[in-house]
């Protein structure tokens, strides 16, 4: 119902149908736990916890634009309109960025999470505008 032609209203989790959790996963352990063992004489968990989540959501949103597993007609939804498709793992990933940021060091983590939003938003929109399936 959601993925059909011509419906630019796709919901969030429709576009990440084709999201290879497995890749994601692998991307923020090694992310986090670098993170983690680079600041590791003073034991923090909000950092590298940060990290992970943003390695997950651009290991995530690559692969699943970059892979040739998932559903094309999400592929071709994230060709035609790559902006919107990359505002579903921007805000998510953000936000828990912003929690854990928030738990982390204060209230200066709203914008922490709004920048890395911000930063996962541009990059998944310019991977999703230029290897975007428009024609699956």
């Amino acid at each position: 119902m959601t993925l059909e032609r011509g419906n630019s209203m796709m919901p969030v989790h429709a576009a990440m149908m084709m999201w290879p959790t497995s890749i994601a996963t692998g991307a923020a352990v090694v992310g986090g736990g670098l993170s983690f063992l680079l600041s590791l004489p003073a034991i923090t968990i909000a950092g590298p916890l940060g990290w992970a989540i943003f390695f997950f959501a651009i290991a995530g949103g690559g692969g699943a634009l970059l892979g040739s597993k998932g559903d094309r007609r999400a592929r071709r939804w994230a060709g035609q309109y790559p902006w919107r498709w990359a505002s579903g793992p921007a805000v998510l990933a953000g936000l828990g960025i912003g929690i854990v940021s928030i738990f982390g060091g204060g209230l200066g983590g709203i914008f922490v999470g709004l920048g890395a939003g911000a930063v996962i938003w541009f990059i998944l929109g310019l991977i999703a505008s230029i290897a975007g399936n428009k024609s699956a």
